[in-house]
């Protein structure tokens, strides 16, 4: 699967760093095209080699990667939300053994949105990551069940589902709370707090 060109410019600035990848320009321009060269050296970058793509799925990928360390393996810099690096990685082809660093060492992992549990041959489960949008959920199980053939991908919503409706609350004398019943509509929840 390969990245489509962004149509539109993107500003760096809303982009935050989410890893760093230890690549050489040829495995970049193999997996992304040409690169284009920005000469900016007012942000302390210097002059470097930026792609900018989306992929299928909607998963937009931004890479910068020092003009200086071209020939040799460099460490290039991935922009965008940190959960999703295992999606970029998927679709970039390149294993955990490319990445130097990951923002996600310093900050936890959310634990609401949609997981991707992998299950091996011996039914045994556990979850990978997991991921704000269903769609690169989903997106990123089919990319690796095409790479491992004795282990199946499956999709689950994790976390705690939105609350939709008004809630009564009743408390007792020593203030502990209790949900009593929860309405759609707050005219009927304003009734039975009346009763």
């Amino acid at each position: 699967m390969k990245p489509l060109p962004i149509r539109r410019p993107v500003a760096l600035t809303t982009q935050k760093r989410a890893c760093t990848l230890s690549v050489t320009r040829v495995t970049l321009e193999q997996r992304l095209g040409r690169p284009l060269v920005h000469e900016d050296e007012g942000d302390g970058l210097g002059p470097r080699y930026r792609w900018e793509s989306t992929c299928e799925c909607g998963l937009e990928l931004f890479i910068d990667l020092p003009i200086h360390a071209a020939g040799e393996e460099g460490e290039a810099t991935l922009w965008m939300d940190h959960v999703e690096v295992d999606h970029a990685l998927a679709h970039l082809g390149l294993a955990p053994r490319h990445v130097r660093w990951r923002v996600d060492m310093q900050h936890p992992l959310p634990l609401d949105g949609w997981a991707l549990v992998r299950q091996d041959e011996f039914g045994n489960r556990s979850d990978l990551c997991i991921l704000p949008l269903q769609a690169h959920a989903e997106c990123l199980g089919k990319l690796l069940s095409t790479r491992a053939t004795r282990r199946s991908f499956q999709v689950e919503p994790r976390g705690t589902p939105p609350r939709q409706g008004w809630a009564v609350i009743r408390q007792d004398a020593q203030g502990n709370q209790y949900e009593v019943a929860v309405h759609p509509q707050p005219r009927r929840a304003s009734r039975l707090v009346g009763s």
